[in-house]
């Protein structure tokens, strides 16, 4: 809810404070008085067009700050926190807008530079004003759809139908995506396959390079590995003196004075280990000089399998264990590739079912529409025909929204599919007897489109986030009589919320929880606009002064000009 109003330097206004509340508040005063200036800074807090001429004179900047209470408005804190505008636990939010006679004004929210599509986001949903916005809502083509699922309460249906949209899309989405790929593996399936053949008759193994490239470098210096291998084994086991036999010497004299000195017992274990190594050391000579045996021949082909390796590497820009993974992930796509047609099969029947599934709660939702719409109706008109409006008649038309390659098919049409059904739904009007009904906006006069709409807000009041709602001069052109009911539904609506109605009625005036009064005063040479809330004696005077101008009104109207 709005708490307070705030402007300064915005047409005749110096500064003013409104403070606001929950229900209905009334807003009188004298013509010209300048009442209209509180719905122009409302439609500036609701992203409205900012005029610099509404600068009051001598001043460079004007503002509008409105500061609202949301720690009751789940819906609009969720709206707030999915726009990244940050809102204290408080529950806080100040909405700012600068008007300069020079350059470009600014929007602040919470303090922060902001932009104007932010504002009208979110502005949009904290105020709603007659004189425009509820006007320019009648004539938006989802109106007509939004008010008769709101009025029926077909929550329930429109999830449903949500639900089977999201399903069919993704079933649409899997068997796109699946068709795209068997598409580019189709492409692709030659290439595929070469490369596959290629590396499964390579018959990799991880390892083989470097096994290989031992084998080559033993291979090309067999001769050298040899003599040194061999003059190796015969100094450590086979020569005269050997160093397995001089150890062994060294180690006969040291033993049995081990006991004798730790220092002399360290020296014999590094001696015994020295021995186990050269003893070690030469068993793998002598087997490396048994093992040796090169054939030329394999060298050629050592060398031929290595080059085959290096050649795939270079090709495939990867390694060894890299062209392992290639050809594995080559056979799974192949065998995926095979797999496709039962693939597409077992998606296109899923996506059918999905679509079939649409179409009946789409059909459900159709169904409920056309039960509850005469109904809706039926009630609106009621509500509506005793704002002024006698004859009035209203009828919803619910028609399959044709097209021709829709995705689902009811009552053998092909239909466009959203997350609102398959129909169109539109709000048909008489407001004169005789006359052809036709679209609210086209036929209604703004008097009749603003009661009209007034009937419609009290019928489908559901909504969550529950704006601030400004009637201007809704009851004009109406007498006293024709104005009550229109002030007992501002009432009814004003139940839980806050709404502010501009009127020139006493007796829709009388109706407010409070009252504002408009009045322009002399303050030196310069005129100033004052809003001041009235209370008591003062309130009741107001509205004899408004009963007073209506009656004058009326007699000028029947007896013209000379009976003043």
């Amino acid at each position: 809810m709005l708490r307070e109003l705030r402007m300064a330097h915005l047409a005749l206004v110096d500064e003013a404070v409104l403070p606001l509340d929950h229900g209905l508040t009334m807003l009188t005063g004298e013509t010209g008085a300048g009442k209209s200036l509180v719905a122009g800074a409302l439609s500036l807090l609701a992203g409205g067009k900012a005029d610099p001429k509404l600068i009051r004179e001598g001043e460079e900047l004007a503002w509008v700050e409105g500061v609202f209470d949301l720690e009751q408005n789940e819906a609009a804190l969720a709206a707030c926190a999915g726009l990244g505008v940050r809102v204290g636990s408080d529950g806080v939010l100040v909405l700012r807008r600068e008007l300069r006679r020079e350059g470009r004004g600014r929007v602040l929210i919470n303090g922060l530079v902001s932009s104007q599509a932010l504002l009208e986001d979110i502005g949009g949903r904290l105020v709603a004003i007659q004189s425009q916005d509820q006007q320019r809502q009648l004539a938006r083509p989802a109106f007509a759809r939004e008010f008769l699922d709101a009025a029926l309460g077909l929550d329930s249906e429109l999830a449903a139908v949500r639900a089977a949209v999201a399903a069919h899309q993704a079933a649409a989405a899997a068997l796109a995506g699946r068709q795209r790929e068997v598409d580019f593996a189709r492409r692709q399936q030659e290439i595929w396959s070469y490369q596959h053949r290629e590396l499964v008759e390579m018959r990799l193994r991880d390892g083989e390079v470097e096994q290989l490239d031992e084998d080559l470098a033993v291979g090309r210096n067999a001769r050298g590995l040899l003599e040194a291998a061999g003059r190796a084994l015969q100094d450590l086991s086979d020569g005269q003196p050997a160093a397995d036999a001089l150890l062994g010497s060294a180690e006969k004299a040291l033993a049995p004075l081990e006991q004798t000195s730790a220092r002399l017992g360290a020296a014999l274990r590094l001696v015994r280990d020295a021995e186990e190594a050269v003893g070690e050391a030469a068993a793998d000579l002598r087997r490396f000089v048994d093992g040796l045996d090169i054939d030329p021949t394999r060298l050629d082909e050592w060398e031929e399998r290595r080059a085959q390796y290096q050649s795939l590497c270079r090709k495939y820009q990867r390694d060894v264990p890299g062209l392992i993974a290639l050809r594995e992930e080559l056979a799974q796509q192949l065998e995926r590739q095979r797999s496709s047609v039962d693939d597409l099969r077992v998606l296109e029947d899923g996506l059918k079912a999905a679509a079939a599934e649409a179409a009946l709660a789409a059909a459900a939702l159709r169904k409920s529409r056309r039960d509850g719409a005469p109904n809706v109706a039926r009630r609106a008109a009621e509500l509506i025909r005793p704002l002024a409006l006698p004859d009035l008649e209203l009828r919803f038309e619910i028609e399959p929204d044709l097209y021709a390659s829709g995705p689902i098919e009811l009552d053998g049409s092909r239909c466009r599919l959203t997350g609102n059904g398959a129909d169109l739904v539109r709000l048909r009007v008489r407001t004169n007897r005789g006359e052809a009904p036709g679209e609210v906006g086209a036929i209604a006069s703004g008097g009749e489109r603003s009661r009209i709409w007034l009937g419609l807000s009290v019928l489908a009041d559901r909504q969550a986030e529950r704006p601030l709602l400004l009637f201007d001069e809704i009851d004009s052109g109406l007498g006293m009589d024709n104005a009550r009911p229109v002030a007992a539904l501002l009432a009814r609506l004003a139940e839980g919320r806050q709404v502010i109605c501009i009127t020139h009625l006493a007796t829709v005036a009388v109706k407010g929880e409070r009252h504002w009064v408009v009045r322009k005063a002399a303050r030196g040479r310069r005129t100033v606009l004052a809003v001041t809330e009235v209370t008591a004696e003062e309130r009741v005077q107001e509205v004899a002064r408004l009963h007073t101008l209506f009656r004058r009104h009326l007699g000028h109207r029947q007896h013209g000009p000379a009976a003043e």
